[in-house]
């Protein structure tokens, strides 16, 4: 009997254990930070944060929905802004349609404005584009999370504006605790614990206030209660130290990962302050990481950045030091040698002619995914680029058209080595959607420049076809 209750109680000691945060982060969700079904198979909710035009410096914002469906489409948009307000509309967008959403309209005089688009059975991919003394455009969140990382902004003054956006799309409020860490190290302040967020709301958190005159910045958004989106809105007039130029609007990174891929990279031979990966740690213990180039060719001789983080440290690589010289299109991925996870931004700054580009890192792959190319502006170029992250095995993908006229530039087939990437320069032209479909999980990104502006974004994933590569070794 002694041995009976000794047992019992080892039973019930390690079913009440806490278990480890990074521990917890292995059984997360393997989901995409955007993804969407298919016709018939469930309903999507799309999650779009930002501004409006009354905020200084933004011209213009539209919530755009692209229908691939073969009949019509019913839904529901849900406008909420940083005042409490919520409107709703119903819609119909026929096959082959494209409907936009102007979120100032819904809340005069809001600064800010989330949208939330509820789609019965799929088939409609949603996006939005910001203007202002840049442009910004890449598609909606589908995920909430109690956890989110904002790798990269600056508050460097003069010029610079950085703010967290956090939106509450249920009806129970939610409470959030804001960690930043700055030039100093780790930073908090009075009013960035215990957020609130109501539902059905947003709250605008303005970093440049609570911490200023800071080169880099990144954010931690623990929940303490509920679940959240959350983007982060950079604008930069070009008069601050770096001469950073441009408007964008990040969406946060979920959750983090010991494998981290952001394909296509783009070429800036005219960019004063270049190409940057913002690698943070946020675990309690140090990280040993490296900075890996992901080319055509699986031997392209280039050497990768190493680097050790501490608890707490976020650290830049500077990829315009001499090793990329001549390589020609590339992408990144950012991998830690002892499993522990971290999160990731790539950066891109034009500083001559203008432009910002901050894409998020991004840890699950997809046999899946569609891109929407929609209103492409002056002279764009528009790059579609594709990453096979496995550590063996060759990945075949299909290029193909849902709805609109198929770009020139782009190779129907093409078997992708492991390790490898391919890009596709798909010019300018009239709005179309792409899905790219593969035989193994594989990973899609677009990047548009034109003549003032960068904008770049991970493609949206089909649900259900997503997983997460295998641990290097």
């Amino acid at each position: 009997p002694a041995l009976v209750v000794l047992v019992a109680l080892l039973l019930g000691s390690s079913a009440l254990a806490v278990a480890d945060p990074e521990e917890r982060r292995d059984d997360r969700p393997t989901a995409a930070p955007s993804a969407m079904a298919l016709a018939g198979q469930s309903s999507d909710l799309w999650f779009c944060l930002g501004p409006t035009t009354a905020l200084d410096g933004v011209d213009h914002r539209v919530v755009e929905m692209a229908s691939i469906s073969a009949g019509p489409t019913d839904g529901r948009v849900i406008v909420v802004d940083d005042r409490g307000r919520a409107v709703e509309r119903a819609f119909r967008l026929d096959a082959g349609d494209r409907l936009e959403i102007r979120p100032g309209r819904f809340v005069p005089g809001s600064a800010f404005a989330a949208v939330t688009v509820e789609v019965p059975g799929g088939a409609v991919v949603v996006g939005q584009r910001v203007e202002g003394d840049g442009v910004d455009q890449r598609p909606c969140l589908t995920r909430t999370s109690d956890t989110w990382l904002v790798p990269w902004s600056t508050t460097a003054r003069p010029g610079n504006r950085a703010w967290v956006l956090l939106h509450n799309p249920f009806r129970a409020a939610a409470v959030a605790d804001l960690r930043f860490v700055g030039d100093i190290g780790r930073r908090e302040t009075l009013d960035s614990q215990g957020v609130v967020v109501p539902g059905r709301s947003m709250v605008a958190y303005d970093v440049t206030e609570r911490i200023a005159d800071s080169a880099v910045v990144s954010a931690t958004v623990d929940v303490r209660v509920g679940h959240v989106v959350v983007a982060r809105l950079q604008a930069s007039d070009g008069s601050g130290p770096m001469g950073t130029r441009g408007l964008d609007l990040a969406p946060g990174v979920p959750d983090m990962a010991s494998r981290a891929f952001v394909p296509g990279v783009a070429e800036t031979g005219d960019a004063t302050d270049g190409r940057t990966v913002v690698v943070v740690n946020t675990g309690v213990e140090p990280v040993e990481a490296e900075v890996v180039v992901r080319t055509a060719e699986q031997d392209h001789g280039v050497e990768p950045w190493r680097l050790v983080l501490r608890s707490g440290q976020r650290h830049v690589v500077d990829l315009d030091d001499g090793r990329l010289d001549g390589l020609g299109p590339f992408g990144v991925e950012v991998r830690t040698l002892d499993g522990r996870p971290v999160a990731v931004s790539v950066v891109q700054r034009f500083g001559e002619t203008g432009g910002l580009s901050v894409r998020p890192a991004v840890s699950v792959a997809a046999r899946g995914w569609v891109v929407d190319l929609g209103e492409r502006y002056g002279a764009t170029t528009d790059v579609l680029a594709v990453m096979n992250p496995a550590i063996e095995g060759i990945a075949t993908i299909e290029v193909k058209v849902l709805a609109g006229t198929a770009p020139t530039n782009v190779v129907r087939s093409v078997e992708l080595s492991p390790g490898t990437q391919v890009s596709f320069d798909l010019g300018a032209g009239p709005p179309v959607v792409l899905a790219v479909e593969s035989t193994a999980p594989v990973i899609a990104s677009v990047h548009a420049r034109a003549e003032s502006s960068a904008t770049g974004s991970i493609a949206v994933a089909v649900a259900g076809t997503e997983a997460r590569p295998a641990a290097s070794r």
